[in-house]
Order: C-alpha cells, then sequence, then structure tokens
C-alpha cells in the first residue's frame, strides 16, 4: 500500500463511520461494530505511519481554495504521527472498553457517530498542513464532544457543563484564532511549512505576542490553571468512555498545538522569554490539581483533578525549552493518556459493578473484583511515575529537562509534587479496593470486553518502561522535528 494510501485510510474512516451511523438508527449493534472497525483502520494505518515516519516526512497536498492559495493536506511526520497514533490507539481500546459498560440500545448508534467524529477530528488536527485546516478541524473537534457531553452526561445537570465546557474552550480557540489571523495577515500564507521563513523579520515584540496568545489558547485545552474551571465538570459528568477520551486523549491537542506552533514557528529567543512564565503556571497547575484531586470524595473528580496536574508536568517539561523536557514532554503524551485512560477504566468498572460514585460509598472490592484491582494498581503507580512503568520514563526527562534549564528551585518543586501524586493517587486505590467492606449487594468483577481494554493498557505500560529503547527513539525523533 502507498504512503498516500496509508494517510488516507488514517484520516477518513472515522469521517466514514460517523456519516453512516447516521443511516443505522435502527441498529445500534451496527454502528458499534462499525466504529470500531473504523478507529482500527486508523490506528493501524497510523501505526505504520510514524515507523515510516522516522525516516522522513509523508504528506499530499492538494488545492482548496486556489485563489488565495490555500490548500488541503495530510501531513505525518515524526510528531504528528506519534500523537496521531496514540489519539487512534486509546479511541480504538476506549471503544472496546465501552462494549461492556455501555449497550447499544442505551447509547444509541447517534453515540458512536459522535465518537468516531470526535476522534477523526483529534486524527485531522495533528496531519493539517494549512491554517485554516487546522483550525477548521480545531472547532470541529469541539461539537461531538460536546454533544457527548449534554446527551450522555451523568450529572445534574448535562446541559449546564456541556455549555461551560463550550463557551470557555471557545476563549482559547479566539485566542488561537486572532494569532493565526495576524500570522495570515503579516506572512501572506496559510501553510505551516512557510509560516517561520515569512515571519523572520517581524519585530521580536510582534512574535512575543503572537506566541502568547498561541500558548494561552492551547493552555485552555490542556486545563492550565487559571484556564482549567471547565474540566472537573466535564471530565466527571460525561460519560465513563467519554471522560476517557477528554482526559487522556483531547488534552493531547493542546500539548500538540503548543509544541507544534511554538517551536517551528518561532526564533529560539521569543522562546526564550516564555520559558520561566510556562514553567510557572505549569508547576502551580501541577499542585493546584493535585491538592484539589485530594480533597475530592467523588471518584471520577479525583481522575478530573489529576488530569489538571499532569498537564502541569507536561507544562513543566515544555517550558525547559531543553530537548529532555521537551521529548519528556511529548513521551508524557502516550504515559500520561495509557495511565489515565486505565485509572478511569478502572474507576468505571466500580461505577458499573456497584452503582457508587463516591469514595465513602465503597470499599474492600479487591475481594470480589481482583483483576480491577489490579489494573488500579498499575494505573495509580503509572500516574505517579513509578518505576517500571511508562510514566517514570516520560517524567524523570521532564525534571533533567528541567535541571539542564538551571532553573534549580522550580525543578525542585516540580519533583516534590510526585509525592502528592502519588499520595492522592494510592488513597484513591487504598479505599476502593481495600477499605472496609461496606457494600450491601451481591458485586461481581466487571465485564471481560472492560477488563480486556484495561489489559490492553496496562501491559504497554509496563512494556515502555520495561523496553524504552524503540518509544525514546521515536519521541526524540519527534522532538528533533520541532528543530531541537
Amino acid at each position: 500500500m502507498s504512503d498516500q494510501a496509508l494517510l488516507v485510510l488514517a484520516l477518513v474512516p472515522g469521517f466514514l463511520a460517523a456519516f453512516l451511523c447516521m443511516f443505522l438508527k435502527r441498529s445500534p449493534g451496527v454502528a458499534r461494530w462499525v466504529t470500531l472497525v473504523a478507529l482500527g483502520i486508523s490506528a493501524a494505518c497510523l501505526g505504520i505511519l510514524v515507523v515510516k515516519a522516522q525516516s522522513g516526512t509523508i504528506s499530499i497536498v492538494y488545492p482548496w481554495i486556489p485563489i488565495w492559495n490555500i490548500t488541503f493536506g495530510l501531513k505525518v511526520d515524526a510528531f504528528s504521527g506519534f500523537v496521531g497514533a496514540t489519539v487512534a490507539l486509546i479511541g480504538f481500546i476506549d471503544l472496546i472498553y465501552s462494549f461492556g459498560y455501555v449497550g447499544p440500545e442505551e447509547a444509541k448508534s447517534s453515540f458512536f457517530g459522535w465518537m468516531a467524529l470526535f476522534v477523526a477530528a483529534m486524527i485531522g488536527v495533528v496531519m493539517a498542513t494549512d491554517l485554516i485546516q487546522f483550525y477548521f478541524l480545531w472547532e470541529l473537534m469541539l461539537i461531538p464532544s460536546t454533544a457527548l457531553i449534554v446527551h450522555w452526561g451523568t450529572g445534574t445537570n448535562p446541559e449546564a457543563t456541556g455549555f461551560k465546557y463550550f463557551i470557555i474552550t471557545h476563549v482559547g480557540a479566539v485566542m488561537i484564532l486572532i494569532s493565526f489571523l495576524w500570522m495570515m495577515i503579516i506572512a501572506g500564507t496559510t501553510d505551516l511549512g512557510l509560516l517561520s521563513e515569512r515571519l523572520e523579520t517581524v519585530a521580536p515584540g510582534t512574535l512575543k505576542a503572537m506566541a502568547s496568545l498561541l500558548a494561552a489558547g492551547f493552555g485552555v485545552k490542556m486545563a492550565i490553571v487559571p484556564f482549567h474551571v471547565w474540566l472537573p465538570d466535564a471530565h466527571s459528568e460525561a460519560p465513563l468512555p467519554v471522560s476517557v477520551m477528554l482526559s487522556a486523549v483531547m488534552m493531547d491537542m493542546g500539548i500538540y498545538g503548543m509544541l507544534r506552533f511554538l517551536f517551528t514557528i518561532f526564533p529560539s529567543e521569543v522562546l526564550a522569554s516564555l520559558s520561566v512564565p510556562i514553567m510557572v503556571f505549569g508547576v502551580i497547575s501541577q499542585w493546584y490539581g493535585g491538592i484539589e484531586a485530594l480533597g475530592q470524595t467523588q471518584m471520577k473528580r479525583v481522575a478530573a483533578y489529576s488530569t489538571i496536574s499532569q498537564m502541569g508536568y507536561v507544562l513543566f517539561g515544555i517550558g525547559t525549552m531543553e530537548f529532555s523536557g521537551i521529548s519528556g514532554a511529548i513521551f508524557h503524551i502516550l504515559n500520561h493518556g495509557l495511565a489515565k485512560a486505565l485509572l478511569f477504566m478502572t474507576i468505571g468498572c466500580v461505577i458499573h459493578m456497584t452503582g457508587a460514585h463516591d469514595l465513602d460509598e465503597t470499599g474492600g472490592l479487591a475481594k470480589k473484583m481482583p483483576a480491577s484491582a489490579l489494573f488500579g494498581i498499575v494505573a495509580a503507580f503509572a500516574l505517579a511515575g513509578a518505576p517500571p512503568l511508562g510514566a517514570f520514563q516520560s517524567e524523570w526527562r521532564i525534571f533533567a529537562g528541567g535541571f539542564e534549564a538551571g532553573r534549580l528551585a522550580l525543578t525542585v518543586i516540580a519533583v516534590l509534587c510526585s509525592v502528592l501524586t502519588a499520595y492522592y493517587v494510592l488513597r484513591l486505590i487504598i479505599k476502593v479496593f481495600f477499605g472496609p467492606w461496606i457494600h450491601d449487594k451481591e458485586v461481581r468483577e466487571a465485564p471481560f470486553s472492560m477488563l480486556g481494554a484495561m489489559a490492553i493498557l496496562g501491559l504497554l505500560s509496563l512494556v515502555i518502561g520495561v523496553f524504552p529503547g524503540p518509544f525514546s527513539n521515536m519521541i526524540e525523533s519527534a522532538a528533533r522535528v520541532l528543530g531541537l
């Protein structure tokens, strides 16, 4: 199969599945399988492409609006391939998990259609070659995610939660749009590959303003403090499979955008001026998310605030502006995604099998749900950055970047947050699975489809931690694509 065919097959199946689900309203079971096959094809193609991209960029470009020299293209390099493959892989595994968590009749065909569109839009974002194409797909990504929260949310007022999510994330989108328009007017092009060259003669102050707008806009998607307020409700009130996608995958879009645009467009002196502010916001987010997670009683809110904290780790790595820190931030896209998906799925097993949502409503479940308990332990240790799991590999790179940047005090504060992380995730798992038994009804282990999906995530995290070499090569290639 040609590289161009792989590019098309990486993107199109998700959109096609979303379209087909519109005509499968009376066959939700079929819609579910159509979506699974589509995401499987995308994941397989992106897996092949990310390997091929280690030796060079793969792309196709078509004229889109010729009168304005606007093109539509698909591109996979070592960085976009790594992120795209992560998105597709976790999306595919999450859909397998959903087979046991939500029945097709309960979810309806539209649920699977929105999920397919959500994943496809995110894949499209990382493959975009043009500013307008990127922004169109960025906005498209918000539509299915909002619909999934509003129509299948489990909170008391999912409409309000969805509205808050939509409005606040659009504040970030507007910041990105302003910077894009500013660049387009000055550079006279929307081609991502030409922007750096066209902006070379622009005053440093103007470039710094553009870069700051982009950093803030993508920071909203990462739920960096103080732009985090949409996340706790959205992640905790969304249906569990959607919570997985929001927390373990969609956050990657903010990371991707920040790295792609800051490091491929702006000169080093502009980036240097943003280094300390980015690191400071990273540390603040680390500690704020961790402290809030410690104070939550609802299981999904613990995991939601944990995501804010984990994005702080990533932002800190980006702020170091060092190869180690940036490569660690890229690596954490995968490692956090696996660990956070596994944690949410563990919580989902507890909710699904017991009906309990709060820590005070559950305890001692390891006796009846030993497999779920095991996967919960793996997720907790992974998020805590403990060896031999994958997140250890990315976190030490992030911290090494901080020391290499000469920011000793900030790095020590960031490292100390690992203790807080370990405490709140282990507290969650111990309370749920090893506390006193308080359930007044029979409890069984989760269905095989849920456990199977969790086993894949746990095994991948272990493999990355024990055999990091091939993955390290990939993320180092990704960092070099960014000019590091």
